[in-house]
C-alpha cells in the first residue's frame, strides 16, 4: 500500500488542533472557578487581615472572573471601594499545573480605563505553595480612593516587583524581598495633628517615594517632595508583620516650611516658624493606625 504523506499530515494535523480545542474548550468549561476564587479570597484575608466582599461576579473567555463592587475593609479603618476586578487566568500555565493571574482593577467607573492598577500574580501550584511573585502598576489612581482619612487630593503612579517565599522555616519568618516606587503629583495631605485639637494639612507638587525590602524589613530607599507649603525628606523603615496593616513604621520626616506653610501656621495659632526652618515629624505606629508627630 502507497501511503500519500501530504494527506496522512494534513489530516493528523487535523486531528491535533481539534484535540487541542476540544480541550482547552473542556478546560475552560470545567474549570473550577469558585475553587480558585475561595482559595485567593482566603489567601488575600490571611496576608492582609481584611476583609473582603463582592456584589456581583460574572465569567469571561478564557478563564477570566470579574466582580463589580468590590469593597475591602477591616474594623476602625476606611473601607477601599473598588468599581471593577477582573482576574485572568494564564491558560498555558494552568495546563501546566502551575498558577499565572492578570489582575486589573479600576476604582470608579467614572475614571478613564487609564487610571487603574494591574499586576500579576506568579505561583509554582494553585495551592499557592512555595514562591509567589508580584509583580504590577498603578496608574493614574486616585490616591484619596485609597487613603481618604489622610489624603484629600492626589494621583498616583507607581511600579513594584515582590517575591515572597510561603514554604517558612519558621512560624514567625518571612521571607521576601522587592522593590516599591510611586510618585504622587498635586499632593494634599489633611488630618495631621498638632496637639493642641488642630489639624494641619500640607500641600505638595510632587512627592516620591521608594523602598526596597528583605524578608520582614523593608528600608525607606526614597522619601521626598516640595511645593508651596515647603519640601520634605525622610528616612526610615518598615517592618512587615503577616497581616500587612500591623506593619510598624518607624519614620522621620525633616520638613522645610515654604510660604504656604508659614500663612497656616499663622491661622492656626503656632509660633511664627522662619521660612527654611526645618521641622522634624514622626511618623510612628501601624500601617492601619499610623500617628504622626510634630
Amino acid at each position: 500500500m502507497t501511503i500519500r504523506w501530504p494527506d496522512a499530515w494534513r489530516e493528523i494535523l487535523a486531528w491535533t488542533i481539534g484535540g487541542i480545542c476540544i480541550l482547552a474548550l473542556s478546560l475552560i468549561a470545567t474549570f473550577p472557578y469558585t475553587l480558585l476564587e475561595n482559595r485567593v479570597v482566603a489567601e488575600f484575608k490571611r496576608a492582609t487581615g481584611l476583609d473582603i466582599s463582592m456584589a456581583g461576579q460574572s465569567i469571561g473567555f478564557p478563564l477570566s472572573l470579574e466582580w463589580r463592587n468590590v469593597s475591602v475593609s477591616k474594623p476602625n479603618l476606611d473601607p477601599v471601594e473598588m468599581a471593577v476586578v477582573q482576574a485572568k487566568l494564564g491558560v498555558l500555565q494552568a495546563l501546566s499545573g502551575t498558577l499565572g493571574l492578570e489582575v486589573l482593577v479600576q476604582l470608579s467607573e467614572q475614571t478613564s480605563r487609564a487610571s487603574v492598577l494591574k499586576g500579576t500574580l506568579t505561583a509554582a501550584s494553585f495551592s499557592l505553595a512555595g514562591p509567589l511573585t508580584l509583580k504590577g502598576q498603578l496608574q493614574q489612581v486616585e490616591l484619596p480612593k485609597l487613603i481618604h482619612r489622610y489624603v484629600t487630593r492626589g494621583t498616583l503612579n507607581g511600579e513594584f516587583s515582590h517575591r515572597v517565599d510561603t514554604n517558612q522555616s519558621s512560624p514567625n519568618g518571612l521571607k521576601s524581598e522587592g522593590t516599591w516606587i510611586a510618585e504622587a503629583r498635586n499632593l494634599e495631605i489633611d488630618q495631621i495633628p498638632l496637639g493642641n485639637g488642630k489639624l494641619l494639612s500640607l500641600t505638595f507638587d510632587s512627592a516620591a517615594a521608594g523602598l526596597s525590602c528583605r524578608n520582614q524589613v523593608c528600608d525607606v530607599t526614597q522619601l521626598k517632595g516640595e511645593g508651596m507649603d515647603g519640601s520634605f525628606e525622610g528616612q526610615g523603615q518598615i517592618t512587615l508583620q503577616h497581616q500587612i496593616p500591623n506593619s510598624q513604621l518607624a519614620l522621620t520626616v525633616t520638613l522645610i516650611p515654604g510660604p504656604g506653610f508659614a500663612s497656616k501656621a499663622a491661622i492656626l495659632g503656632l509660633p511664627p516658624f522662619p521660612v527654611g526652618t526645618p521641622i522634624t515629624i514622626k511618623i510612628v505606629g501601624t500601617l492601619a493606625q499610623a500617628r504622626i508627630a510634630l
